[in-house]
Formats: C-alpha cells, structure tokens, sequence
C-alpha cells in the first residue's frame, strides 16, 4: 500500500500545478489583453483577486507546510500531513470556483480529475479497514457529486446582478469549504460516513437560491444535475447507514 500513497501524492501534486498553471496562463492573458482589465468592474476585481490571493496562499502552505508532502513523492515511508494538505487543496479550489477571462474549463477539469483519483485511491487503501466498505463507496460517489455542485462564479445581467454575485460568491466559498472539511476526514480515514446534514443542506439552500435568481437568464443545468444527484446520494446514503446501525446496533 506504500506504493499507492505515492501515487496519491503524485494526484495532488498534478492537481496544483494543473489547477495553478491554467489560473495562472487566465491572469497573465488578463494583463496583456488590451481589451480586458485586472479590475475592469467589480466582478473583474473581485475574481481576479481572489484567484491571485488563492494561489499565492497555495503557493505559500505548499512551501511551508507540506514538507512531509514533498518528501512522499520519492519516499513512500514518508508522513504526510494529510489535513493540512487537504486544505491546501481547498484554497487552490477557490480559484478554480472564479471564473476569470481566458478561463479554459478542460484543463480544469483535467486537475479535479487527478484530486478525485487520489480520493479513489485513498478510499480503496483503507476499504479493508472499515467495518462497512459499501458505505465508504457510496460516500466517495456522494462526495463526488457534492464537489461537482459548488458554483463556479460567473458574471450575470439580471437586474439584481450585483446581489446575485455576492450570493454567489459566498456559496463558492462555503461549499469550498464544506467539501474541504470533508476531504479532509476522507483522507484522515474517516470517510466512512460523509452523511453529515450541514454540508447537503448549505448546498440546496444557496445552489437552490441561485438556480432560482439566474433561472430567466441561464439555468446552470451542470449544477442542477449535480446537485440532485448530491440529495439523492445523500437520502440513499443516510437511509443505508440508518439501517447498519439498527443491525449492527451501534453509531456510524
């Protein structure tokens, strides 16, 4: 199993420099575009400096508190500090959530795709540790569609557009949040159970709300999709755990 810790930190380590380098080409072509600002509006200003305060706070845990991180790409007996590197990867995603100019959406994707194939394989080197391994699985899939629910921060014309973006910006930055936290327990071995009410109800109300605010303009049928295919993981997920502890009599 060494081996696949090594590989999961190769996943992470792509997924930074994809997510970096495609946030990063976005800011550069921003700065040299004669036709688009830094801070042309205060939509403009407000994700691109979010990004650059994103990556440069990456930039700066990856330096400073990951060591173990950068050791366990060449040492597989290496410790990591799953839990800081984890909300590492949760302050690059902030960046990822503005959707600047010159923003390129498979390249982004690219680097979700190397984060969720570390959760896979973290999730299949400890399943033989955990006393309920179908319940680990379903929350991955959960986790998953939860991820593909955050909002990404795009610009609108309605009429209550500058309400609709601080909406929006704050829905970024909880959901951001939430999925960090449970991350997190994924890779601290305690994804058993991602079930947890606070995270599925944070992501109806405020993707619900901006579904409904954006709905005459453009529905965000990505985020629609995801979001309930996240209830519905989470009803079946809920209920199923429910079960187990009624047969197994204890608390999951």
């Amino acid at each position: 199993m060494k081996a696949v810790h090594t590989v999961i930190s190769w996943c992470f380590l792509l997924y930074f420099v994809i997510l970096f380098a495609e946030r990063a080409q976005s800011l550069i072509r921003i700065c040299l575009a004669s036709e688009t600002r830094l801070l042309g509006t205060a939509f403009d200003a407000f994700v691109n400096i979010t990004t650059i305060l994103s990556l440069g706070a990456s930039v700066v845990l990856l330096a400073c508190l990951n060591g173990g991180f950068w050791k366990s790409l060449f040492h597989s007996g290496a410790q990591v500090n799953e839990s800081v590197l984890c909300i590492t990867a949760g302050v690059i995603l902030i960046a990822g959530m503005m959707h600047t100019e010159y923003t390129v959406a498979p390249i982004q994707f690219a680097a979700y795709g190397m984060l969720i194939l570390a959760m896979v394989l973290k999730t299949v080197s400890v399943q033989s540790t955990v006393a309920h391994p179908a319940l680990l699985w379903l929350s991955l899939v959960y986790l998953t569609a939860l991820s593909m629910a955050i909002p990404v921060m795009y610009r609108s014309q309605i009429t209550y557009a500058a309400l609709f973006h601080v909406i929006e910006a704050v829905a970024a930055l909880v959901l951001v949040a939430a999925f960090t936290f449970l991350l997190r327990r994924v890779f601290l071995g305690q994804g058993e159970n991602l079930f947890l009410w606070l995270p599925i109800l944070l992501a109806a109300v405020l993707d619900g709300v901006l579904l409904a605010l954006r709905w005459q303009e453009k529905v965000n049928t990505f985020v629609l999709i995801f979001l309930i295919a996240a209830c519905v993981l989470f009803a079946v997920g809920k209920t199923f755990a429910a079960v187990l502890a009624r047969q197994t009599g204890t608390q999951i």
